[in-house]
């Protein structure tokens, strides 16, 4: 474990000035752009590590890992946003501890999570998922039907939409990946010609084509095995 520790703080800054550089492709600064360490099966101490190097957004996929490292995360400042589907029985556990939720596409969790809002008089992001590469393993909704979506999602008045996040195509070629980040740049488009102009984050890209995603408009990118190495097989 302590190899990997000290290998972390360059490959923080490693990936730092990699998407610095990418967001000045895209005529941006690289402060337009946020880096959320993906930190789905790592230990709370690898995490902790980032933390204290000053990456302090962290995003998982299961409500059960978010609780299980949640108190010894706590000695240092930081967010969390679940990146991964939401299970009606999950609710409370994870609005105890994250800030967003990134995976919103379905209205049957968005009105339980609401009700459970109401009954805390609290408030949380979240973000649309949106399955751009159009494939049935992946989660989100279709694009052509987003603006009718977030038109239904507003009703969940304790729900703030902040953005869209999607999960790009599973290539190692670039071009083939594109069109799925292009796409939700065109339902972002999509949703301000209808009148939803709050809808400015855009979560896309990981360790493999991070730097494509914010030169196609990304404001977020979710790195991990760039950052801790690759996890572990099942086995």
């Amino acid at each position: 474990m302590s190899a990997d520790t000290d290998l972390i703080p360059a490959r923080l800054d490693k990936v730092r000035r990699r998407a610095d550089a990418a967001a000045e492709r895209s005529g941006r600064s690289g402060s337009d752009v946020r880096v959320m360490l993906a930190t789905k099966t790592q230990p709370a101490e690898l995490i902790l590590t980032a933390l204290k190097h000053g990456f302090t957004l962290i995003g998982e996929n299961r409500v059960q890992e978010v609780v299980a490292k949640a108190d010894e995360l706590s000695a240092v400042p930081h967010e969390t946003h679940l990146i991964g589907p939401l299970q009606s029985n999950k609710i409370n556990h994870a609005l105890r501890h994250v800030s967003c939720i990134q995976s919103i596409d379905r209205l049957d969790i968005a009105e339980k999570i609401q009700r459970r809002l109401e009954a805390q008089d609290a408030v949380v992001d979240v973000y649309v998922q949106v399955n751009t590469s159009r494939e049935d393993s992946k989660s989100g909704i279709e694009p052509a039907g987003a603006v009718h979506f977030v038109r239904s999602l507003a009703q969940f008045d304790r729900l703030k939409l902040k953005g869209l996040m999607t999960i790009g195509l599973p290539s190692e070629d670039h071009e083939e990946i594109r069109p799925s980040y292009r796409n939700l740049i065109a339902v972002q488009e999509s949703l301000r010609g209808a009148g939803f102009e709050g809808v400015d984050e855009l979560s896309m890209g990981m360790s493999h084509d991070f730097e494509l995603a914010i030169e196609e408009g990304a404001t977020m990118v979710r790195v991990g095995s760039s950052i801790f190495g690759e996890r572990p097989k099942p086995r």
